[in-house]
């Protein structure tokens, strides 16, 4: 179907069956991402040796369903411990500098830029 594999996959559902289904699909350095949450100790069923064979990333997103009364305290428990450099997560840009912070972002500059008016 992807005539070599995906270079951009999701899995929103959590599910680790689905989860490898994912990553077996990853074309040589693709992006793959995890939005769905599975329970806590869920160990996704991944054959190490041939995924690094291509090369593919797979990046963890936190959000959408999150209980913010307990990520939160979680996130500032990582960020105290030195584990969550949410600081250099952000830069801050005027409004004048909207243009910058858009090119900051493309770049890599900044994973945020938070614009203020």
């Amino acid at each position: 179907m992807t005539g070599g594999g995906a270079d951009y996959a999701l899995d929103a559902t959590g599910n680790k069956v689905v989860y490898r289904q994912m990553i077996d699909s990853m074309g040589l350095l693709g992006h793959a991402a995890i939005v769905g949450l599975a329970k806590p100790g869920t160990e996704p069923p991944v054959d190490i040796g041939s995924s690094m064979l291509t090369g593919a990333s797979v990046t963890f997103v936190l959000e959408d369903d999150a209980v913010p009364q307990v990520l939160i305290p979680q996130l500032i428990a990582l960020y105290e411990a030195g584990r969550f450099p949410f600081d250099r997560l952000i830069k801050h840009y005027d409004f004048e500098d909207i243009n910058q912070a858009f090119e900051d972002s493309e770049g890599g500059v900044t994973l945020k830029p938070v614009v203020t008016f």
